[in-house]
């Protein structure tokens, strides 16, 4: 029997985009590919009528084409170039100036200030709108905050993308683990570290290996979030928040990054069938968390072990599903652009 879709109603979702790099501009090519899909299967029309980066913020109740933003990119223009550039405005205060429905925010890490992410996520989530975020800072810095203004106001913050990207962490805790209590986790949660400490185990040296993850465009020009273990620990900070009774903050996990493991280390472990891999790890007892982030050694066979090159990975302990885990390979950022698609689906269905 075929299914008459004309008999739904469509649900137009006004939506402001924070941020035109790789996220954004990759949700926009999934949605020239999907919106007929994303039409049928959910009822769902994603009208873009607001834009803002670092050159700038720009509104159009029209709308802007898909098309239209991602070919701006393509010619290496910003929001100002767009038609309603709004020059007195900045990328944070774009929420002010237009009434929508959902913020997407995707803009860069800023661990010292969280902007302009946070500013502009605090600002939709009192106008009551949903925010969909692939950015960490703001989180880390104003979790609770920004989870009892969404409560609040009655919008919804959804975020799984900023946890391993495409890795349906924060989903599989969210839905499919209801009424479970979260005894204990280990993960392998950064890909960049991950790949370096590969191309330690082929006799890369540790600077010539970060150099590699550098060219190919997975490291960034300071590399130190990675390397130094905070990109993992952030992540296992805001899984933790979510979804346990933790109150602490990152000066609560201990951390150590992979700039100590040598070559004679991975020599040792591979002597000893094991592998070196920088582990998230939640261990509870009683009502206390133990958590930390250090290269450790795995058995090679093992699930974690296994985890190679651009894979990231996360195993989970609880009272009734004992042991659950799943992967990802994520070399390019689409996973995590489809994550955000994911999140808005499921804000809005």
């Amino acid at each position: 029997m075929v299914q008459d879709f004309s008999l739904f109603e469509m649900k137009k979702i006004r939506t402001v985009l924070l941020g035109l790099g790789s996220v954004n501009i990759g949700l926009l090519k999934i949605l020239e590919e999907k919106s007929s899909t994303i039409a049928k299967r959910h009822q769902l029309e994603l009208a873009i009528i607001g834009a803002a980066d670092s050159t700038g913020a720009a509104v159009n109740d029209s709308g802007y084409s898909f098309e239209e933003l991602t070919g701006l990119k393509s010619r290496g223009d910003g929001a100002n170039k767009l038609e309603g550039y709004l020059p007195a405005v900045t990328a944070e205060q774009i929420v002010d100036s237009v009434e929508a429905d959902l913020l997407v925010e995707a803009s860069p890490v800023n661990l010292k200030t969280g902007n302009p992410g946070l500013q502009a996520i605090r600002s939709a989530l009192v106008k009551g709108w949903s925010v969909v975020s692939a950015n960490k800072a703001p989180l880390v810095l104003a979790f609770d905050e920004l989870n009892s203004l969404a409560d609040e106001h009655g919008g919804k913050l959804a975020y799984s993308a900023a946890v391993c990207g495409g890795l349906p962490i924060i989903n599989v805790l969210e839905r499919d683990l209801r009424a479970t209590d979260l005894i204990g986790l280990r993960g392998v949660f950064n890909a960049t570290s991950n790949f370096i400490l590969e191309e330690l185990e082929e006799g890369r040296p540790f600077e010539a290996a970060v150099r590699e993850a550098q060219r190919i465009g997975a490291a960034e020009s300071d590399p130190a979030l990675d390397i130094d273990g905070f990109d993992t620990a952030i992540k296992l900070y805001i899984i933790m928040k979510s979804f346990t009774g933790f109150s602490g903050s990152l000066d609560d996990i201990e951390i150590e990054g992979i700039r100590g493991v040598g070559a004679s280390l991975i020599e040792q472990a591979k002597n000893r069938n094991q592998r070196i891999k920088l582990i998230a790890a939640a261990d509870r007892s009683e009502n206390e968390w133990a958590l930390s982030v250090r290269p450790l050694e795995v058995a090679a066979g093992s699930f974690l072990g296994s985890c190679d090159g651009w894979e990231m990975g996360i195993q989970l302990q609880t009272d009734y599903y004992e042991d659950i885990a799943m992967k990802i390979r994520e070399e390019e950022p689409i996973s995590t652009c489809a994550a955000v698609l994911r999140d808005i689906i499921n804000i809005f269905e």
